[in-house]
């Protein structure tokens, strides 16, 4: 028995290594070239037998007689890495893999809701200040500033009614650019590092932190704010988080859940709490979007990639009648304490 288990083991090795000697040397390097960036860069390619993927992905490959027809074969290795929160895009085909339980967790409010855009809705309920930060896609300086400032104006309109205590909704905010987000809420925060991202060998970067009303990464601002407010690092906050909550939007919740007199409400997010980083490659006719680091605390601990609240909450969504909304209500009656 044992020696035909070894003949067939090698039949399959010698059929894997013909049919890859058989292609074209563009598909082989195309190939190669794809993994070399999935193993080098995902955050999770050190769970993964390498050896037995590549020999699928060469045998589904076997008949390609050009890059473009090896897409099929290249989501084998998509996966087999289970990154739900990564994209590959290759010549006219694209590719995600669907979460189908993340997507049974909207509820029709935070559909309704997602489908009139992103907006920031503030509002003084029982004395209390509200104000929910949207996803944000802001790729150039001048939006990044733009929305920073966006939200800071925001806070300080809300702040000259003289807020008993504040709600922060993270319920819409299924990611972006976390630099305006972090930016925009800075008057919450003392000075003081708040995070890092940790990749997949356990090293620490990209140092996120306050300073003097500004969001720095490794020192350098990341938005210009036209005009800065007093500190109200020292008031009280109740942070409303849930599926919707996703990728940057986790990243927020993260770093107010170190935050002193500050409590999270609400279910557990999206579970996509870490950094993404695109490669283009194949002559600019491939990209990968990859998950590459977890968000780590400020004491460079990689942290779970679902943020969970201090207070679950489950109930109807109310976005357009928040005083019937129950989490608002539950994060009211703690403020009141």
């Amino acid at each position: 028995m044992k020696f035909l288990r070894n003949t067939f083991l090698l039949i399959v090795l010698l059929s894997s290594t013909i049919a890859r000697g058989q292609l074209p040397d563009a598909v082989k390097n195309h190939i190669d070239s794809s993994l070399l960036i999935l193993k080098n860069h995902s955050l999770y390619s050190n769970k993964i037998e390498w050896s037995k993927v590549e020999k699928e992905i060469y045998e589904k490959a076997k008949s390609a007689a050009t890059p473009s027809e090896t897409f099929e074969a290249l989501r084998i290795a998509f996966d087999a890495l289970g990154d739900k929160h990564a994209a590959y895009y290759q010549f006219e085909d694209e590719y995600k893999i669907e979460n189908t339980e993340l997507q049974n967790r909207y509820s029709d409010s935070i559909k309704a809701a997602w489908a009139k855009g992103p907006r920031i809705h503030t509002q003084i309920i029982d004395g209390f200040a509200y104000i929910s930060i949207p996803f944000l896609r802001a790729g150039k300086q001048g939006d990044i500033d733009k929305y920073a400032n966006w939200i800071y104006n925001e806070i300080d309109k809300l702040n000259h009614k003289n807020p008993q205590g504040w709600i922060i909704d993270l319920r819409l905010n299924g990611g972006g650019n976390i630099r305006p987000m972090l930016a925009g809420l800075a008057p919450f925060f003392d000075d003081g590092i708040v995070s890092y991202y940790i990749d997949k060998d356990g090293n620490a970067m990209d140092e996120a932190a306050f300073k003097e009303g500004d969001f720095t990464i490794n020192g350098v601002i990341q938005a210009k704010i036209d005009t800065k407010i007093k500190s109200l690092s020292t008031a009280k906050i109740a942070v409303i988080i849930g599926p919707g909550t996703a990728s940057s939007g986790e990243g927020v919740a993260v770093v107010f859940a170190q935050r002193p007199d500050t409590k999270l409400f609400g279910e557990q997010t999206a579970g996509l709490a870490n950094s993404t980083n695109g490669f283009v490659f194949n002559n600019e006719d491939s990209y990968f979007l990859l998950s590459t680091a977890y968000i780590g605390d400020k004491n460079k601990k990689a942290l779970p990639e679902s943020v969970t609240p201090d207070v679950i909450v489950k109930g109807n969504d109310a976005f357009y009648d928040l005083s019937n909304d129950v989490v608002v209500n539950t994060a009211i009656e703690w403020l009141k304490k």
